[in-house]
């Protein structure tokens, strides 16, 4: 009798130790969380620190090299472009392939785990990033980047075309995978979750891809399809939907720009002289939001802003010296320059802006591109929608400029040089002003934008080699370690490793 009761009492707890290891199994199928802390590919651990640099970064290489290029800033160390060395290329841009190797692990992760609307995002940051590389070099590595844990240590260069093809299917790809009704995302710092938000993101990267490449590719077909069907390819409607990182008061997500260099304020950047005269000439009321008043005139009660000429090796041999040359605007003032004024937020890191997706369809529009819309409205939203941005940005204790000064009048529309009229050139080349002053800031998009169309006119700089880079040269590592590849990218490229080297898309 009592090795019965000892049996049936074994047998018993056999079956609940059974039962307790099916349950514990089941459990753990059933709760595992694609978002826990301890894993150490969980995709919403890994997503905002992709999203902050990135747009750290776009900040960053926009101010210290874009920017100059693209004669938005002035930066009395660009002389002979000899800045633009293959340590540099390194630092600012090659270093971009890091964050695909990231974007790559979250993309296995979501894939494993089944989580479209994260493998999506990261579509649409891949793309941007990958963008950026080739529009600063022409080939590169695109479809074995990132596969070090594939033993592809050495990757092989592809043409710009194929990498702009490669990230079209992408972000198209990335458009059928993100829907609301799918998981919720945690860790967007962009969008806060919103995977409308990086539909609209992607299907305007596509847009500025298309239109990029239309010298060398009709984008007609492929442009009207996505504004014929924007249920299907939404597209950002106003300036909250645009592409721009918000960034915190506390301390390490500032904007960058708070944290910068004050010797990069007061020593060696200014507003460039072209900028300067382009605002100046239609009484933009964008000037003092993109310049500081000259020291010469800040206390006069009646402010003044002089640019400089890119290039110039004594920034006191012009236009009677600094005193008389502006530093650029407060909003991106570092706190040591102005600790009472500077704010750690009220400027954003814009990945693309409502008002860029304006002006690319408005010249899509007045080219023939698409059919759908109006040409003259794309083109006037572009620049209000400017206007209502910045007017937007501009913290309570600024006086100057206030957010209502940076509202122009009715008349700045009507002014010969703003007014859409005259011929299709005079047309397109308004648009173009109007897209580059859009891109303040946005350096890569403005010199690109500057490399297709050749608006504004840029001049070299005085004490230059004699021309404006239109590439970056390969960092010195391609070279030594990756020479076969290294040597097959020069055949692609079509060119020597130079920064005169024109890419595929530059053909005008």
């Amino acid at each position: 009798m009592i090795m019965k009761n000892i049996i049936s009492k074994t047998i018993l707890g056999i079956g609940a130790l059974l039962v307790l290891y099916s349950c514990t199994t089941d459990f753990e199928e059933i709760n595992t969380n694609p978002n826990a802390a301890d894993r150490l590919d969980n995709p919403g651990l890994l997503l905002p620190g992709i999203i902050r640099t990135t747009a750290n970064r776009s900040w960053d290489n926009s101010f210290d090299r874009f920017a100059v290029v693209a004669d938005q800033v002035a930066n009395q160390f660009a002389s002979t472009y000899g800045n633009w060395t293959r340590a540099d290329a390194d630092r600012f841009f090659w270093s971009n392939f890091d964050q695909i190797k990231e974007l790559d692990k979250l993309i296995t992760a979501a894939e494993a785990d089944g989580l479209d609307n994260y493998k999506g995002i990261a579509l649409v940051l891949r793309a941007w990033i990958f963008q950026g590389i080739t529009d600063s070099f022409g080939p590169i590595p695109y479809t074995e980047a990132g596969k070090a844990q594939d033993a592809v240590n050495f990757p092989k260069y592809d043409t710009q075309e194929t990498v702009y093809a490669g990230i079209l299917e992408e972000l198209k790809m990335a458009n059928e995978l993100l829907s609301s009704s799918k998981e919720t995302v945690i860790g967007d710092i962009l969008y806060n979750g919103d995977v409308t938000g990086w539909k609209k993101f992607a299907n305007g990267l596509r847009l500025r891809i298309l239109m990029r490449q239309s010298g060398r590719k009709d984008p007609s077909a492929e442009m009207q399809s996505i504004l014929g069907n924007v249920t299907t390819y939404p597209l950002f409607t106003s300036n909250k939907d645009q592409a721009a990182l918000q960034y915190l008061t506390d301390l390490g997500n500032e904007h960058p720009a708070f944290r910068g260099n004050i010797s990069d304020w007061v020593s060696s950047s200014r507003i460039s002289n072209t900028m300067a005269t382009v605002l100046k000439d239609m009484n933009d009321p964008r000037l003092p939001v993109f310049a500081m008043p000259t020291p010469a005139s800040a206390n006069t009660g009646s402010p003044e802003y002089g640019g400089v000429p890119n290039g110039i090796n004594d920034v006191e041999q012009w236009n009677g010296g600094s005193q008389n040359h502006s530093a650029i605007g407060l909003l991106w003032a570092p706190r040591q320059f102005a600790p009472d004024l500077a704010s750690e937020n009220a400027a954003q890191s814009i990945l693309m802006s409502y008002s860029e997706l304006q002006f690319i369809l408005a010249e899509a529009r007045e080219k023939g591109f698409i059919t759908t819309g109006n040409a003259e409205t794309y083109y006037l939203n572009g620049i209000r929608n400017q206007f209502t941005y910045y007017s937007s940005r501009i913290p309570d204790s600024f006086t100057l400029p206030t957010a209502a000064q940076v509202i122009p009048p009715s008349t700045y529309y009507t002014q010969e040089g703003v007014a859409y009229t005259g011929s299709q050139e005079e047309k397109l080349r308004k648009i173009y002003i109007q897209k580059w002053l859009a891109l303040f800031l946005n350096g890569g998009e403005a010199w690109s934008h500057w490399r297709r169309t050749g608006v504004p006119t840029i001049t070299p700089a005085p004490n230059s080699v004699g021309y404006i880079p239109v590439r970056y040269i390969y960092p010195a590592d391609e070279q030594r370690l990756n020479e076969e590849n290294y040597s097959s990218a020069i055949g692609l490229l079509g060119g020597p490793d130079e920064l005169t080297t024109k890419l595929w898309w530059d053909v005008d």
